[in-house]
């Protein structure tokens, strides 16, 4: 049977997250450049993408592999592989790696691109440092999302001819400013995207939302995002007294309304990829303050195009934000050139071009 000219972008499940939205973007600015793509979800049944999915006419699959053990996982998909047949897979994290190589290899299709977005899972997990060598030599790519990921995947003995890396995008047109922010504010809104795990670390925002109210600084602030410590953090919040100063909007359908309505974005996590909320939100030309972690110095430039902290400490999140709550002048200059860093570097038309390269798909019309 012949081999469809399609690429299968393979996520965990159909949730908001980075690498879920990043294989959202691209087929999505795929469609207008001519490559087919489709979504293969590997777990659950159902998630908050679904209906970005429809909504954007992208066609996907819900494998629901959960419950079955290695075995089963593997006969599952590779019954899908020989279904859709398709010329090219782009696979998400090491843990879908490792249901998708041998079947996608029995299903006859070798051209395997592997995108890790963060060293978090590896970096705790011995059997994936010791399986990322020998993976990283049987797909056609291994990319990632910054530099200092591939750096540390060299510590691990991947070897650096087998890395290359890729910034992940956004889509410039649809993540702008909206009307010009006033420079004074009677109350400056403050705002997150990202889902509520671990890694973001929201306590450490919380307590220094807590020193805000403290130093009388006249702010309000909105979480956007769902997950398993939801009701912990509202537990937490009210407890630090944050009621009249902060709302938990949970899944957010209109990002980019939410962002152009904030003055400043705050990413407090201990552990990132090379956060895509934090692109976005540069490119709506907002003032964004984050810790200093992992990539995130890769793409904000301290006081040029945004602010870096240590992570893990909310007096100094508090100082920071403080003093942009302050000073309206300083909030337009970090922002109009966070907007032009992205514009210049992390555009989703770049990105898209660069991994249809490594997929060795041929772009029909032009893309961005």
């Amino acid at each position: 049977m012949k081999r469809q000219d399609l690429v299968v972008e393979v996520i965990y499940a159909p949730l908001v997250g980075g690498s879920e939205m990043l294989a959202f973007n691209l087929c999505r600015e795929w469609q207008t450049s001519g490559i087919k793509a489709r979504i293969c979800c590997l777990y659950e049944r159902s998630g908050a993408l679904t209906s970005s999915f429809d909504e954007a006419g992208i066609p996907y699959d819900l494998l629901d592999i959960g419950g079955h053990g290695l075995l089963g996982r593997w006969m599952r998909t590779t019954r899908y592989f020989l279904r859709v047949r398709p010329r090219a897979i782009h696979v998400h994290h090491l843990g879908s790696l490792v249901n998708v190589l041998l079947p996608a290899y029995v299903a006859g299709c070798f051209n395997i691109v592997y995108t890790e977005h963060s060293a978090y899972a590896i970096a705790r997990t011995r059997w994936m440092q010791r399986a990322l060598p020998i993976v990283s030599r049987l797909v056609t790519r291994f990319t990632c999302v910054s530099r200092n990921l591939a750096d540390f995947f060299t510590t691990l003995g991947v070897p650096k001819d087998r890395l290359m890396t890729i910034y992940n995008g956004v889509d410039i047109e649809r993540y702008k400013p909206g009307t010009p922010r006033p420079e004074v504010c009677p109350v400056v809104r403050i705002g997150a995207v990202g889902r509520l795990v671990g890694e973001k670390d929201y306590p450490t925002l919380l307590s220094a939302l807590a020193i805000l109210k403290e130093k009388n600084v006249r702010f309000f602030a909105e979480i956007a995002g769902d997950g398993p410590l939801a009701e912990g953090l509202k537990e937490r919040a009210q407890a630090l007294g944050l009621r009249d100063v902060l709302a938990f909007r949970g899944s957010c359908s209109n990002v980019p309304a939410f962002l152009r309505d904030l003055d400043i974005y705050v990413l407090s996590s201990r552990h990132e990829g090379l956060p895509i909320a934090v692109l976005e939100a540069m490119a709506t030309a907002l003032p964004v303050v984050a810790t200093r972690i992992t990539a995130i110095p890769e793409i904000i430039e301290d006081g040029r195009t945004g602010v870096l902290v240590p992570p893990g400490d909310p007096l100094a999140l508090a100082e920071a934000l403080a003093a942009l709550a302050a000073d309206g002048a300083r909030r337009r200059r970090l922002g109009e050139a966070a907007r032009e860093i992205v514009r210049l570097q992390y555009t989703i038309a770049g990105t898209s071009r660069s991994y249809a390269v490594e997929l060795g798909m041929r772009v029909r019309r032009k893309i961005g």
